[in-house]
């Protein structure tokens, strides 16, 4: 898919996607005000002593923090729950206590923490230090009361032997630098007997108190480390919060905005991946290989044939200057054809037959506005309503449908089958049809008849009639070859359009198309014609010899225009500069002069 398709497709969903995020958003805005302000508080737990050690074990670091998750687990039985419920008389079973706050372990260290998040500051800081206390009550220890008052008198000896080391120490030195001394201060016999004694003792001293200092600092390190892992200590307690946590209303709402206009574009992706009608003008080439004469937007009332000839009620409109637009390229185009085929440009035969793949896709409304565009030209128009089943151009153009077309035949050919022999020259050879004399006349006659005149200069109708009960039967007979034989030689018509069934439901468009040696026109309506649709339509008019001139586009939504068809509009638009003078429709005016 193409960039276009894509901005294309958003802008024809941009309702739905603005009615997404307005409503994700509102109810986030709702719920964001309506909830109460959430606080939030932390305490932090030490797993184990090792950082006391001047040399840890690394397997004690490890066996600390893989106790983290252990110990949080154990924060959520229902005896410490039930504990620091009774202590704090919170109104909460285990099991809401359980989901106020989560344990997770600092990465890289073995530091756990303890978050609560509650409405209220004081009692979230409450209950994140009782469930530390409770906690480390309910954890094992591997030093007795005796064992920590022993290693306590340890540490204590510890120190009064280092003191008494360095003591002897420095009483050594000094004896040492009295023996030495020089001529000037001579140290006499008996006072070197007495320091050199006094030095023998302190060595003694010296040795034995470091001896028992390594005993002592051995028996120290031994029991600290029986206590480094399963030991827990508050390194932070938990603060009462002051600010609430959460962001505000504004962000939450523009983030529920975001993901539902998201969600809503994922949706419309859907839709138009499921859908297969028709929607842009830059599809009817590729798919049908005929081009696209002009795209109308919607107007008027869908259901209602009431002021749909835009053309005439209109003509300073942007729909009118549309449908003229199809004029021009028909008119071109046709031109084009028929002077490549002789070889020299002359003027063509406007015989068109109207069709569409399906019902309800406006084929009566713009071959009615067509023909007013034909007749604003100065050519003699005839339109006739060939759609013998559901007819509408009477309707459109207020005109009596108590005689039309049906009537051209008599009571007989109305009886199905009627029975039709053809000859050589494509006319009846008897049967109840009569001799082709009789048929001359009789279609003369109802010519007469039938031919209904409008307001607008130029243009004439002949409506369907009375619905016969066989209308694809009636189609293909002698007098519809006379009529349109009188039609284009006799009465002198320049433009002929038949408002003919859809083609895919009936074959009545195929047989007049046949009978009038005319062009077909399709006409697609945007969102509602289907693309295997109106391939089907155009190749079974091909298939029958009935070439497919061109495509004319209905209802072509403004989201749903290409980028060319987007300067189309906007030029339209300029071309309303001056509607606010109104046109002069009378007795004796042509609306084309104003």
């Amino acid at each position: 898919m193409e960039l276009t398709a894509y901005i294309r497709l958003v802008r024809r969903w941009l309702w739905l996607i603005a009615l997404a995020a307005v409503v994700a958003g509102s109810i986030a805005f709702a719920t964001a005000r309506t909830q109460p302000a959430r606080y939030r508080a932390t305490t932090t737990i030490q797993i184990g002593t090792y950082i006391d050690l001047t040399d840890p074990n690394p397997m004690m670091i490890q066996s600390a923090a893989a106790l983290a998750q252990t110990y949080v687990a154990l924060l959520k039985t229902s005896s410490i729950m039930n504990n620091v419920i009774q202590n704090l008389q919170l109104p909460f079973s285990p099991q809401g206590l359980a989901g106020l706050f989560d344990g997770k372990l600092m990465e890289g260290t073995s530091l756990l923490t303890l978050t609560v998040n509650y409405t209220d500051p004081v009692m979230a800081a409450d209950i994140a230090n009782e469930l530390a206390r409770q906690l480390i009550l309910n954890s094992p220890n591997d030093l007795t009361d005796e064992q920590r008052q022993q290693l306590n008198i340890l540490q204590d000896e510890i120190l009064r032997a280092r003191d008494q080391l360095q003591a002897a120490r420095d009483e050594m030195a000094t004896i040492d630098a009295r023996l030495s001394a020089t001529a000037e201060a001579p140290v006499s016999e008996d006072e070197r007997v007495i320091l050199t004694a006094r030095r023998s003792e302190l060595m003694t001293l010296v040795n034995e108190t470091q001896n028992n200092l390594a005993l002592m600092t051995g028996t120290v390190n031994n029991m600290q480390q029986r206590g480094t892992i399963n030991y827990l200590k508050v390194v932070e307690p938990a603060a009462i919060p002051t600010a609430a946590i959460g962001t505000s209303p504004l962000s939450q709402t523009l983030v529920a905005a975001a993901v539902g206009a998201v969600l809503a574009l994922g949706v419309a992706f859907l839709i138009e991946y499921l859908n297969d009608s028709i929607r842009s003008p830059a599809e009817i080439m590729p798919l049908l290989n005929v081009p696209l004469f002009g795209a109308i937007a919607p107007f008027g009332n869908k259901r209602n044939y009431k002021n749909r000839l835009i053309t005439w009620t209109s003509p300073r409109s942007t729909i009118a200057e549309a449908y003229r637009a199809v004029r021009v390229n028909i008119l071109f185009r046709e031109t084009k054809e028929e002077g490549q085929e002789t070889g020299e440009e002359k003027a063509p035969r406007h015989i068109y037959v109207i069709t569409s793949p399906g019902p309800s896709e406006g084929k009566s409304i713009t071959a009615a506005n067509m023909a007013v565009t034909f007749a604003m030209t100065g050519m003699r128009v005839l339109l006739i309503d060939a759609d013998l089943r559901r007819p509408t151009q009477h309707q459109i153009f207020n005109v009596p449908n108590t005689t039309g077309l049906s009537n051209i035949w008599s009571k007989e050919d109305l009886l199905p089958p009627p029975s039709v022999m053809r000859g050589g020259n494509g006319q009846s050879n008897g049967g109840g049809n009569g001799s082709t004399a009789q048929i001359v006349r009789s279609v003369q006659q109802h010519l007469n008849q039938i031919v209904q005149h409008t307001e607008i200069p130029g243009l004439d109708v002949i409506p369907a009639g009375p619905i016969p009960p066989n209308p694809a039967e009636l189609l293909d007979t002698p007098q519809m070859h006379e009529l349109m034989r009188q039609v284009i030689d006799s009465l002198g018509y320049n433009v002929v359009l038949f408002d003919t069934p859809p083609v895919l439901v009936v074959t009545d468009g195929s047989v007049i198309g046949s009978v009038a040696k005319a062009k077909a026109i399709l006409v697609v309506e945007s969102g509602r014609t289907h693309r295997g649709a109106a391939v089907r339509a155009v190749q079974q008019l091909i298939t029958l010899s009935i070439p497919v001139l061109g495509v004319v586009m209905n209802r072509l939504k403004a989201q749903d225009r290409d980028a060319n068809y987007g300067y189309y509009y906007y030029y339209y638009g300029y071309t309303r500069y001056g509607d606010d003078r109104s046109p002069r429709i009378g007795p004796g005016i042509d609306p084309r002069q104003n």
